[in-house]
This record gives C-alpha cells, sequence and structure tokens, in this order.
C-alpha cells in the first residue's frame, strides 16, 4: 500500500488574508428630520427605497410602484388582506422580501405588505423588520437600530 505523506509543517500553504467574518451584528442611525420622522433610504431586495421607521405599523409596507421597482410581482388578484392605514381600510397584498437592509443591518425573508400608491404615501418600515432587531431606542434625535 502507498499512503501519501502530510506535507510538513513548513510545507503547509500560508494564508494570503484572513478569511471575513459572517456579518452577525450591525448598526444604523436614522436621523429624525423637521417633524421627528425618521425617513432614510434603505435597500429592499437590494433596490434603494425611501422608507419611514414606523413602530405602529405591524409589517413592512410598500407602495406599489416601489415594490415593482424591488423586483416584486403582484398582481390585481394578489391585493387580498384587509388592512387598516390612517386613511382608513386598505386592500393589500401579502409578500416576502428577500431581503431588507438599513445602514449595517441586513435582515432576510421579511414578511411585508405591497398596498396601491393612493393607499400607501411612503414606504414603511413596520414591527416584521425592527421587531427582528436586538434593540432599537431613540436617543438625541436618532433612532439606534442594532442587530
Amino acid at each position: 500500500q502507498r499512503f501519501a505523506s502530510l506535507p510538513e509543517a513548513s510545507e503547509a500553504p500560508v494564508p494570503t488574508s484572513k478569511p471575513k467574518p459572517a456579518v452577525t451584528f450591525g448598526r444604523a442611525e436614522l436621523v429624525a428630520d423637521a417633524r421627528g420622522h425618521f425617513v432614510f433610504t434603505g435597500r429592499v431586495n437590494g433596490r434603494p427605497l425611501s422608507m419611514l421607521a414606523d413602530t405602529g405599523a405591524t409589517l413592512v409596507a410598500l407602495r406599489a410602484s416601489d415594490a415593482r421597482t424591488a423586483g416584486l410581482i403582484v398582481l390585481p388578484g394578489d391585493y387580498t388582506a384587509k388592512v387598516s392605514t390612517a386613511g382608513g381600510v386598505a386592500e393589500a397584498a401579502r409578500v416576502r422580501l428577500s431581503e431588507v437592509e438599513v445602514g449595517d443591518i441586513r435582515i432576510r425573508d421579511v414578511d411585508a405588505l405591497v398596498l396601491s400608491d393612493e393607499q400607501l404615501a411612503t414606504n414603511l418600515l413596520g414591527m416584521s423588520f425592527l421587531g427582528r432587531l436586538r434593540a432599537f431606542t431613540i436617543e438625541n434625535g436618532r433612532l439606534v437600530l442594532s442587530q
């Protein structure tokens, strides 16, 4: 029988760079606007979208036009969910977002709703994202998100 010889310690390959650790935490700070709202540009499925952080929203909610920008295909028959909005009851389509990013924070498989542009003035970063964070706090006019 033949056995392959093991390399001597001096012959072992030397790594040229350290492998990057998997990102298991992130942080983002959102600055309040003049009205005290936390409006920012996040990324949904890799596409930049303007959003408003809203702890009163159960789910992330996207305007139909922005959902299309993020690569979602929502058909008229998909609007089967009834939701309460500031303007009353609206029809929405339930979707799952592959990924939502805010600053250094990235969360995958986020439940969301799509509403018509007429029913939703701005995209909302709701609790289906915020509730998966380690913490979020308001400090000195900034919303601090920690993963």
